[in-house]
Order: C-alpha cells, then sequence, then structure tokens
C-alpha cells in the first residue's frame, strides 16, 4: 500500500514537471499568454509539492484515521450484526412460546377443572360425612327423648297407680286394718 502511495506521488510530480515544461516551451511566440500559462504552472507545481508535503506529513495520520475508521465500522458492523441474530433469536423464542400458549392455556385450565372436581367431590364427601353425623345425632337424640318420654310415663303412670291405690286404700281401709298396718310397721323397725 506504501509503495503504490508513492507511485501516484511520483507521477503527479512527473505529470506537474511535464507540464510546466510544456507550458516554458509554449511561451515563445505571445509574452502574455505565455506569462499566464507558466503562472499556472507554477500553481500546479506549487500544488503538487503542497499535495507531497501534505502526504509526508500527514499521510500515516490520515492512514491510522482511516485505518481505525475502518476497524470502528467493521466492530459496530458485527456489533449490529450480533445483535440482530440475538433479536432474531429471541424472537424465534417468542413465537415457539407463542405457539405453545394455545396447549398452555389448555393444560392450566384442565389442571383448574381437576382441582375443581377434586374439591367439588371432597366437599361432597365431606357434607355426606355430615349428614350422616347429624343423623346419628338426630337418632341419638330421639332416642334420648324416647328414653326421657318413657321415664316420664313411668313416673306419672307410678304416680297414678299410686294415688290410684291411695285412694282405693283410704275408701276400703278401715280402722282396724290401719291399728295393724301400723302395728306391723313398727314391728319391722324395730327388729
Amino acid at each position: 500500500m506504501m509503495k503504490r502511495s508513492y507511485r501516484i506521488i511520483h507521477l503527479v510530480i512527473f505529470f506537474c514537471l511535464v507540464g510546466a515544461l510544456m507550458c516554458v516551451a509554449s511561451e515563445g511566440e505571445g509574452g502574455g499568454e505565455g506569462r499566464q500559462i507558466w503562472d499556472m504552472a507554477w500553481r500546479i507545481i506549487n500544488f503538487g509539492i503542497l499535495a507531497a508535503l501534505l502526504w509526508k506529513l500527514l499521510g500515516d495520520k490520515i492512514k491510522t484515521y482511516f485505518g481505525d475508521r475502518r476497524g470502528e465500522i467493521a466492530q459496530m458492523l458485527e456489533e449490529a450484526d450480533k445483535a440482530k441474530k440475538e433479536a432474531e433469536q429471541q424472537h424465534a423464542e417468542y413465537l415457539k412460546k407463542l405457539e405453545n400458549v394455545e396447549q398452555d392455556i389448555k393444560d392450566i385450565r384442565q389442571a383448574i377443572m381437576g382441582e375443581l372436581e377434586s374439591e367439588k367431590a371432597r366437599i361432597i364427601e365431606e357434607g355426606k360425612v355430615a349428614a350422616e353425623r347429624i343423623v346419628e345425632q338426630a337418632k341419638w337424640s330421639a332416642e334420648q327423648e324416647v328414653v326421657k318420654a318413657k321415664n316420664s310415663l313411668k313416673n306419672q303412670v307410678v304416680d297414678l297407680a299410686g294415688d290410684m291405690a291411695a285412694s282405693l286404700v283410704t275408701q276400703n281401709l278401715n280402722q282396724e286394718d290401719q291399728r295393724k298396718i301400723i302395728e306391723e310397721y313398727l314391728d319391722k323397725v324395730v327388729k
């Protein structure tokens, strides 16, 4: 690359000198025109010298700048390609997730329905157990009420029988029978 730039500089200087010589050679006939051509040739030579000096002084810096810039651009392009690939990968992942969303929704719905069915079965079972317990308690309460009613009825029958017996005894008992009963009772108590 360096050899090529030196060749270009040499060619520019060569053509400038050839142009200047042609201008000097054609100067012979007309004084005013030759002067203008000679002036133009010196400008070209000055420009060539200035370009060569600038190239000599700034050539490495320009090459470095453009080389660095080329590297930066290449790095930016690599980063852009990398970012593009990552974005495409994420896009593909999201598309895959979106494809599976319907299946996920169905799975979640089935899981919820299964849980609801099991909860429903549990509640029904608890209801049956509670109903059986209530029926058992009702039977026990009914049996207790029957026992209580029987005892109450027995007590009433006993009281009624006692009242009836007392009234029969008082109606049929005379003085002599009352004395005998008292004596028998006293004999039993004393013994």
